[in-house]
């Protein structure tokens, strides 16, 4: 062998370790550099957000919103990938061969540069897969050219500082977000006035959340009754059942001025009487959250 085609070799064996895997066969490869990866936080006890830009592509963001599965999505700034599968793929750096790619989720893509969205486990494998030194990838057909396909890496570089402090909003999310409480309906047993422990659980829940959250106005309660017994009665009842939950809701320091109680009796039924199951369902005081921005 000459001098001149060992260097050849060791030129493309250099280039094999320099380049993305796959470059030579018609692959085109996003992902930042050494010297350009950054990860972004943003986040409150509302929600938790690590960014990614992805050069010449667009952005790659872990979200976590309260009382909500993680989810990644990726947000192109202009149509790259085609129609068709997607594939969420973990690899192993370039400079640990030997390591065989784990695909972590297949999934349909419409194009039109349209997000590529994940949650849950899938997403939260990514993370830990970054965090273990790997570079998750996502990786598709070119929108241009079908033979070819398109792969967008998650940098690990400068990963491990901004992901604690990821983990560190993490903890201090709240268990639940205003989609989730805003509407509550509370079921009493028959004739029941009492609290029951699953109440006590969700109104704990609605006071933390709104002692958490200002923009939150007012709380409307209102008492219900099935359809059996007088009307009287029935008010009567409807009336102490109201008032148990705001008192509750006081005692978990929510302001009596952002507190509206009302009673109803059997008026307002939300199903039908006509059944057990229905009469089960209309036996409850409603809380209803409304925010000043709402109005």
């Amino acid at each position: 062998m000459g001098i001149t085609q060992q260097f050849l070799i060791c030129i493309g064996c250099l280039l094999a370790v320099l380049l993305p895997v796959g470059q030579a066969n018609a692959l085109t490869y996003y992902q930042s550099g050494i010297t350009d990866s950054q990860w972004q936080l943003s986040g409150d006890i509302f929600s938790c957000r690590l960014t990614h830009p992805v050069p010449h592509y667009g952005e790659g963001r872990f979200i976590k919103e309260a009382g909500e599965p993680m989810k990644f999505v990726l947000q192109p700034h202009n149509e790259k990938l085609g129609p068709g599968q997607v594939y969420i793929i973990s690899k192993a750096p370039n400079w640990s061969p030997g390591i065989k790619p784990e695909t972590l989720q297949i999934l349909p893509y419409p194009g039109y540069g349209l997000t590529v969205e994940v949650g849950g486990k899938v997403a939260e494998r990514m993370l830990t897969s970054l965090d273990r030194g790997r570079h998750p990838i996502v990786a598709g057909k070119a929108w241009e050219d079908k033979r070819e396909t398109v792969e967008v890496g998650l940098s690990n570089i400068n990963f491990a500082p901004a992901y604690n402090e990821f983990r560190r909003c993490l903890s201090s999310l709240l268990p639940v977000n205003y989609g989730q409480i805003a509407r509550t309906a509370a079921l009493f047993p028959k004739n029941g006035k009492e609290l029951t422990d699953p109440i006590k659980s969700r109104l704990n829940l609605i006071a933390l959340y709104v002692s958490s959250d200002p923009s939150v106005e007012y709380i409307y309660i209102d008492g219900h009754t099935d359809i059996i017994g007088s009307r009287r009665d029935n008010r009567e009842l409807s009336k102490i059942r109201a008032e148990r939950v705001t008192a509750y809701l006081l005692d978990r320091g929510v302001p009596a001025s952002k507190i509206i109680s009302r009673y109803h009796g059997e008026r307002y039924p939300s199903v039908s009487n006509n059944t057990a199951k229905g009469r089960e369902r209309n036996r409850r005081v409603t809380i209803r959250l409304e925010k000043a921005e709402n109005k």
